[in-house]
């Protein structure tokens, strides 16, 4: 795209990481039953969505970054490999590591098995193992298997309509269940790879992958209308794109019965999930880069631009092995956050934490993943958090 490099950084899509990550956060440690209106309580019950923000994102960013340039080169691959690889791998590696070394100290069931299929993403497949490890970073399965498809996906879009290799993930999806449930139904497949409809339609690329192509679309049509510029209109989009959700929100909490725990766990819900937010998502970014509005503003401060920077980090400890020892110092009686004060301090500590681990660990390993992989002599692509 002819504008690429004055639109690759745009400071409140950095902000909103630290938003789609804190809604994971309430989601999982749900707070205010008691003072909260039982509506908006159950609302907060669903913000599991934060991970279908990310995950429009994702599709938005890369579109913007890659299509153009992608290539069959090696040297393309190479780097746009190396960009991916420096950007989510070491500190998933170190943590994945810190997490299964204390659940083999502790409950002594971490095997090697175990160890490779959760440091290779693997485990994600797996309707019996997607949880273990860091239970959170299932997300990054579904992330990787969009990075090393997004390429073919663009030489795709080249040669074919936008929307038929849409169609093609789906099928797939449909194919590796059948195997999957076939392989199960004779006693191999024990660990429940592509195991059930609703685990391929929740947790893999194969069923979220929509989610990628709204964020890729609207990158596509904000390209080809050269509409990439600094926000310059009113924000009629950001404000009906946050209707949409908070409807959306409301639709799937009222959902909610003993026999789904969740809204997304019924058929509505998940239509609502993986379809209806992904167009209210890209609406919003639509929105975020075109209109100045007091949302664009405060996410396009440094200060939650820094922490859409760490939002990675915090995705990654506001469960487990971090967690857990915060956990200890802000609430030793009960080990988990009770009061309002616990639960504050908890998620404060957990930001600090972040930030910390972002401009002492993670920034410089993701500089020097960068540094000492040598790709060939393609032109290095700019990046920001993504």
């Amino acid at each position: 795209m002819s504008n690429q490099s004055d639109s690759s950084y745009i400071p409140q899509i950095t902000g909103i990481r630290a938003i789609a990550a804190f809604m994971v956060y309430v989601h999982h440690f749900p707070t205010g039953q008691e003072i909260l209106p039982s509506a908006l309580f159950r609302m907060t019950l669903e913000l599991h969505t934060g991970v279908g923000l990310f995950f429009v994102l994702s599709g938005f960013l890369i579109y913007q970054r890659y299509y153009e340039s992608c290539t069959f080169e090696r040297s393309w691959w190479g780097n746009y490999t190396k960009n991916r690889v420096a950007r989510i791998y070491p500190m998933y590696f170190l943590l994945t590591c810190a997490t299964l070394l204390n659940r083999a100290l502790r409950h002594g069931d971490a095997g090697v098995l175990l160890w490779i299929l959760n440091l290779s993403f693997f485990r994600g497949f797996s309707n019996e193992l997607y949880m273990s490890g860091i239970s959170q970073g299932w997300t990054l399965t579904v992330e990787e298997c969009f990075y090393f498809s997004a390429p073919v996906l663009f030489l795709l879009f080249r040669r074919v309509n936008f929307w038929l290799p849409l169609l093609g993930i789906y099928l797939i999806g449909v194919v590796l269940m059948a195997v999957g449930g076939i392989a199960n139904g004779m006693g191999l497949n024990p660990m429940g790879f592509f195991e059930g409809f609703h685990f391929m339609a929740t947790y893999t690329f194969f069923g979220r992958c929509f989610e990628f192509f709204a964020g890729m679309f609207l990158a596509k049509y904000m390209a080809e209308r050269r509409l990439y510029a600094v926000p310059q209109e009113r924000g009629r989009f950001t404000w009906i794109a946050l209707s949409g959700i908070i409807g959306s929100l409301w639709l799937m909490s009222t959902l909610q019965s003993p026999e789904y725990r969740y809204g997304i766990q019924h058929p509505l819900g998940m239509v609502l999930n993986n379809v209806a937010l992904p167009v209210c998502y890209a609406l919003l970014f639509f929105g975020l880069v075109r209109e100045r509005t007091v949302v664009q503003r405060f996410l396009a401060t440094r200060f939650m631009v820094l922490l859409g920077k760490s939002s990675y980090i915090f995705y990654l400890i506001h469960m487990g092995v971090a967690q857990a020892l915060i956990a200890r110092v802000v609430c030793p009686a009960t080990f988990t956050p009770v009061t309002t004060i616990q639960y504050i301090a908890q998620f404060v500590l957990l930001n600090v934490a972040s930030i910390i681990l972002f401009l002492c660990i993670e920034d410089p390993l993701n500089r020097l993943v960068r540094r000492i992989w040598k790709t060939g002599s393609a032109k290095p692509t700019f990046e920001a958090v993504s």
